[in-house]
């Protein structure tokens, strides 16, 4: 049975405020650091001593951060290094620095997700609140077959966050897609059409299945599409996933006029630097699909 998103329990509060003991124990430890610091320059001068201290302040406020782009601006700030740990009406220390940036993800999950680069900037700065309406969001594209490896790599980075209940939501959402796409796969074992080929296309995009689960799904999307015949730019999509020959995309625009078999085609040509192959497919239409970006398909 497919289950459902985490919600805040008792195994979420334990390891929230376990991590606020921990946040609590860094913030003292380098409030003291500071203090010292600050002493030692006033009494004796700027000495390297100095620096290493603050060294070692960037390091235990990366810890208890996991944050990059703060940790640079903490050090920026040094000797003021202390009105980071100043909470603001009770809300996380983390938040006062977060730029309020608005979730720009498409909820209509037929469309492509609008731009890569707010998802990305609030995997970064985002707040919890944020980063687990990303994780929700990216169920619903990957099930649909939106960007799916994108989306996934979002996904992975959630399960790395410093925050346990953006863990607990992403490793929720993992599972719910395995077991989405295994039910699917499932019911439609037997069934040659082309929503079960689908199934099995989308879930091997994600990288879930490993080792021999893999190979054996692959070889049951290869039975089915051998039992298919299909003009629908997708199966030919499939066919070079699983022989790995970049030629079924030409055969698939050459059968659908599809633009972007055309430009998959050319691209993966680029890439092996068969530059007479591509200089013979040249054209003013096919330079701008090479250079046209994914997101304005």
């Amino acid at each position: 049975m497919k289950s459902k998103f985490v919600n805040e329990n008792w195994f979420v509060r334990f390891s929230r405020t376990k991590n606020q003991n921990t946040s609590s124990v860094l913030t003292t430890t380098n409030l003291v650091l500071i203090g010292l610091n600050i002493f030692s320059i006033l009494t004796d001068g700027l000495r390297l001593e100095n620096f290493i201290v603050i060294g070692i302040s960037a390091v235990l406020f990366y810890l208890q951060r996991k944050n990059i782009s703060e940790t640079f601006v903490f050090v920026l700030a040094y000797p003021f290094s202390w009105l980071f740990f100043i909470p603001l009406k009770n809300e996380e220390i983390e938040d006062f620095f977060n730029i309020p940036i608005p979730l720009e993800i498409r909820l209509n999950i037929e469309e492509k997700i609008l731009t890569a680069m707010p998802v990305k900037t609030l995997l970064v700065i985002g707040n919890p609140d944020e980063k687990k309406e990303i994780a929700r969001n990216i169920y619903k594209y990957v099930v649909k077959g939106i960007d799916i490896e994108e989306n996934m790599k979002y996904l992975r980075m959630l399960l790395r966050d410093s925050h346990m209940d953006v863990t607990l939501i992403a490793g929720q959402v993992l599972e719910d897609i395995e077991n989405y796409f295994e039910s699917r796969i499932s019911k439609t074992k037997d069934i040659n059409n082309f929503e079960s080929c689908l199934n099995i296309y989308y879930y091997l995009r994600t990288e879930i299945p490993k080792g021999i689960l893999r190979e054996e799904l692959k070889e049951l999307l290869s039975k089915k599409l051998n039992n298919l015949e299909s003009k629908i730019p997708v199966y030919f999509e499939m066919l070079c996933y699983l022989t790995g020959d970049e030629n079924y995309y030409l055969i698939g625009y050459e059968k659908t006029r599809e633009p972007v078999l055309l430009r998959n085609f050319l691209l993966s040509k680029l890439s092996k630097r068969e530059y007479d192959i591509v200089k013979s497919h040249l054209s003013p239409e096919t330079k701008s699909l090479i250079c046209k970006s994914e997101s304005a398909w």
